[in-house]
């Protein structure tokens, strides 16, 4: 989100103000900050209730490692299992112009979490970004680890567009860690 989140800054003068940055980088980095700020909402709407990571009726599956994405009319034991594996995942919005492909009831979800983002919703559309979908988990592959001493290295893959660190916030509680270092220090 930029230093300090700087470009959630720049974000919210643009769509409350409704000028554009000067600055073509500027812009980029505050639309693709605002995207993914938006698209953390409604995840964080699907941990709150538990679905983020398995298909409802009217989702927007992904096919894992792939951009490939196709809609879900209705769950059922194939498309159940293959999401247990990993083959595919419940999508969420990448905000822009165009058609969700998402069922109602998905829809209603999307547009409640995200209702008091409206300004940013329709900053987004009106910058002219097309409507895309992306993952709300990942796929961690080729987990390898170790210890030396009191140091633990980790090593994985992750597909286009995921973090690293995501990965590490929910492997590692900061207050634990800030612990373990002032043990270490004394």
């Amino acid at each position: 989100f930029g230093r300090g989140g700087r470009n959630l800054d720049v974000a919210e003068g643009w769509f409350s103000s409704g000028k554009s940055p000067y600055d073509r980088l500027d812009r980029s980095f505050a639309l693709s900050a605002a995207r993914s700020a938006l698209f953390n909402v409604v995840l964080a709407a699907r941990v709150g209730d538990g679905t983020w990571n398995r298909l409802l009726d009217g989702d927007v599956a992904n096919l894992d490692g792939s951009g490939s994405i196709f809609p879900v009319a209705a769950v059922d034991e194939v498309l159940a299992e293959r999401n247990q594996r990993l083959d595919i995942h419940p999508t969420g919005p990448l905000q822009g112009r165009g058609e969700s492909r998402v069922g109602a009831t998905i829809m209603q979800m999307e547009e409640a979490a995200l209702a008091p983002w409206a300004h940013w919703v329709g900053g987004i559309s009106a910058a002219g970004l097309e409507h895309e979908r992306r993952a709300l988990r990942l796929n961690v592959q080729g987990l390898e680890w170790d210890y030396a001493g009191t140091d633990l290295s980790l090593r994985f893959r992750l597909g286009k567009g995921a973090f690293a660190t995501s990965v590490l916030a929910e492997l590692i509680d900061p207050a634990s860690a800030a612990q373990v270092d002032e043990s270490d220090d004394g």
